[in-house]
């Protein structure tokens, strides 16, 4: 959620002559001693985009193409729209197989395997849940974040509150209508693959790509949700104008490439 509150700000300008420098600050809410913000980072500029969280780690997105960077490895996988649509293309797969399995298994044996791959997380077994329903809806309230003024809205999954987004209006930031557009093309990349998760996919990413359908806003401002209480928030801290230099779009020197692997095959 932090990545994509990032994303949205960062590419809200998109004046060749002048690139943008964006902090956001996710804290937690109801801690006592308050812990210190998690300050995140992105340069934008000329339709390119870097970012770097605080734990070092980050992406770069230019000429179509994400370069996700590991500062732990000092390593990058790249990865665009071919191949997203090809793992996409081999999750579907396996995903068909594991339900055909499971699907002639008695219902004992299968019941113990969903609650076994559920309690995992995610996986395989996020194939064989539920499908959820997501609900965004406004909800008539207003904040003004880093001098903006944004629109509050809920997204409930199955009837529950998960998080809430404030949106300013794309006008009231530099080049918010360039920014839906660049927003777009990200999320088309993610599609294939989206797409071969199937139910693992709710509640990612991609599904937050299609709430900004509906809310047709900038989120400035995200709230995260537990049991009716907030439980952490990201927020818009710094944003200004300024010249980014073209290296910042580049790979750290150092890096070594490291392939995005395919269904079947492991890495050392």
């Amino acid at each position: 959620m932090r990545t994509l509150v990032l994303l949205s700000i960062a590419l809200a300008s998109t004046t060749a002559s002048a690139g943008v420098y964006v902090e956001s600050s996710e804290i937690e809410l109801g801690v006592k001693p308050p812990p210190a913000p998690e300050v995140s980072k992105i340069w934008f500029d000329g339709g390119r985009m870097r970012s770097t969280d605080a734990d070092g780690d980050g992406a770069i997105f230019r000429d179509q193409k994400i370069y996700a960077l590991d500062a732990d490895q000092k390593s990058y996988t790249v990865v665009d729209k071919a191949a997203m649509d090809r793992m996409g293309g081999q999750l579907a797969e396996a995903r068909k197989k594991m339900e055909a399995q499971m699907a002639s298994m008695p219902p004992e044996r299968r019941a113990m395997m969903e609650q076994m791959m559920s309690q995992m997380g995610g996986g395989a077994g996020g194939a064989m849940k539920k499908p959820v329903k997501r609900d965004v809806t406004a909800t008539g309230r207003s904040e003004t974040v880093g001098g903006f003024k944004c629109s509050v809205w809920e997204v409930a999954l199955d009837g529950v509150k998960d998080h809430e987004v404030c949106a300013a209006a794309p006008g009231s930031l530099p080049g918010g209508t360039e920014m839906l557009k660049t927003m777009r093309e990200m999320g088309e990349m993610m599609k294939g693959l989206t797409e071969g998760l199937g139910q693992m996919a709710q509640n990612t990413a991609s599904d937050t790509w299609a709430d900004l359908a509906k809310i047709n806003g900038i989120p400035i401002l995200t709230r995260e949700f537990e049991d009716g209480k907030a439980t952490s928030e990201t927020r818009l801290s710094v944003i200004r104008s300024e010249s980014v230099a073209a290296s910042t779009f580049e790979v750290p020197k150092g890096y070594k490439e490291r392939k995005m692997p395919t269904m079947g095959s492991s890495e050392d």
